[in-house]
């Protein structure tokens, strides 16, 4: 069989496993023969050691003085990789979400041996090993809508002399709500999200559909006369349709 004119055949062989200090930092050194390099160099392996490969011409000694030439260039090169570590795994556990209106840090901390997502003054244990912190905080959410907003369809229901059946918290990705005409109320759990004004809105706009199954102009003055800033609210949810898919 005939080899292909354009390929070559370059054997690699680790020839020493050492370790360089670079001011206190002990960095892991490896050096590399290969037959197809013109000269030395190294670089930064991304599985966390620093690389000298050696040309055929060459050999180690004056690998090491070319290693020694470029300490600096080495130290700073490492630090910067450590710090871009660190940075990453710091924005793994650095995350803002909205939380009736508000963009809430969240911070995971460590309570009694067992990591806690923290926000907006709330707190509660997450495994993310299990899942990532997405969603466990959507799961969260979820559960947040659904201790609140029932609450909140009755309190403006028997306000404004509504009468519906019952309420139910879905995941929708196209709309934040809707009325059936066995009168159940249907919510988004992101409403929790907005702020408690556009919240307000949706469930007061969902409600008047069981006066009005449309969205005839008797529809939208009997909204108004409960609801004045419903107008308001529509350009806040139209500029902000983000919340239902981010």
């Amino acid at each position: 069989m005939g080899r292909h004119p354009d390929l070559t055949i370059v054997k690699k062989r680790i020839l020493v496993d050492t370790f360089l200090d670079l001011e206190g930092v002990r960095v892991p050194l490896k050096s590399i023969r290969n037959a197809a390099a013109k000269r030395y160099i190294l670089r930064l392996h991304r599985d966390g050691y620093i690389q000298i490969t050696i040309p055929c011409s060459g050999n180690r000694k004056h690998a090491m003085l070319f290693v020694e030439k470029n300490r600096q260039w080495l130290r700073d090169q490492w630090l910067k990789r450590e710090a871009g570590i660190k940075e990453k795994a710091a924005e793994r556990h650095r995350r803002e979400i909205y939380y009736k209106g508000k963009l809430e840090p969240v911070e995971i901390k460590d309570v009694q041996g067992q990591p806690h997502a923290s926000f907006a003054g709330q707190s509660f244990p997450v495994d993310l090993h299990r899942l990532d912190l997405k969603q466990w905080l959507e799961a969260w959410l979820n559960f947040k809508a659904k201790e609140n907003l029932p609450n909140r369809v009755w309190t403006l229901a028997l306000k404004y002399g509504f009468k519906y059946n019952k309420v139910t918290i879905r995941d929708q990705r196209t709309r934040w709500g809707s009325c059936s005409s066995n009168k159940t109320i249907s919510l988004n759990w992101r409403l929790i999200q907005i702020p408690p004004r556009h919240c307000d809105y949706i469930i007061l706009h969902e409600l008047n559909h069981l006066k009005h199954m449309d969205h005839s102009i008797r529809f939208w003055r009997s909204l108004e006369a409960i609801c004045p800033w419903f107008r308001e609210s529509e350009a806040w949810l139209k500029v902000n349709s983000h919340y239902l898919r981010d």
